[in-house]
């Protein structure tokens, strides 16, 4: 891992293409995602819970073939639980976790192609928490809110940051010498304990987007 990371450094300096290439683009995106949260705890059985994300797309272009790219994403990062047993015989049904973060991966991004590219992607992702609210019921369908749910349950408030790593494959196509389409299959998996029982976020991210080229090509 340590030697790829390195040649994904040191080759963009070299710069392997001559061929003419717009160094910036920006772009809007949006996918959505599947979370797969790392808890271990036996007491909680979270379920894997759909999600959005959406934002902006900025990439540096080195040469043809290898980029910096940084997407500026809101991302939901939440699940649901079914029921839970506490051990003062507490019981909860539909407990539903909102976990919303202001998602910032930033990565090496290597294309192989002309109209059509195939991408690489690695690299960290930064998260900033920026929604943080949890709801249940008791059997008999009364509602609990985000405080009275988590005292039952035992789990505090997430941390407010987030970092992890960040890897997957692309699709790019070139429509018009000015913008192209793309799209993105990412894992995000979470470095930071984040919560009690070792909680670390995880997720399956699949983006679409549209990017625009800016500025004269250069060689």
């Amino acid at each position: 891992m340590k030697k790829l990371i390195l040649l994904l450094i040191i080759i963009p300096i070299i710069g392997v293409s001559q061929e003419e290439f717009y160094k910036w683009d920006i772009g809007i995106n949006g996918g959505v995602n599947i979370n797969n949260p790392l808890i271990n705890n036996e007491n909680y059985s979270l379920d894997n819970l759909g999600g959005q994300l959406y934002g902006l797309t900025v990439i540096y272009h080195f040469n043809r073939f290898f980029a910096f790219k940084v997407d500026l994403d809101i991302e939901n990062r939440g699940w649901i639980m079914e029921e839970f047993s506490g051990e003062n015989g507490s019981e909860l049904k539909d407990i539903s976790q909102v976990l919303d973060y202001f998602d910032i991966p930033a990565f090496m991004h290597i294309g192989f192609g002309k109209k059509f590219k195939v991408d690489l992607n690695i690299g960290p992702y930064f998260g900033f928490k920026i929604k943080d609210e949890i709801v249940s019921y008791y059997p008999n369908e009364e509602q609990l809110d985000s405080e009275e749910t988590r005292g039952v349950i035992g789990l505090s408030k997430f941390d407010n940051f987030d970092f992890g790593v960040v890897y997957g494959i692309g699709f790019d196509y070139q429509i018009h010498k000015r913008f192209s389409i793309g799209f993105d299959a990412l894992y995000e998996r979470g470095m930071k304990v984040i919560n009690k029982g070792e909680y670390k976020n995880s997720s399956f991210d699949f983006d679409f987007g549209i990017n625009f080229h800016l500025g004269k090509k250069k060689k």
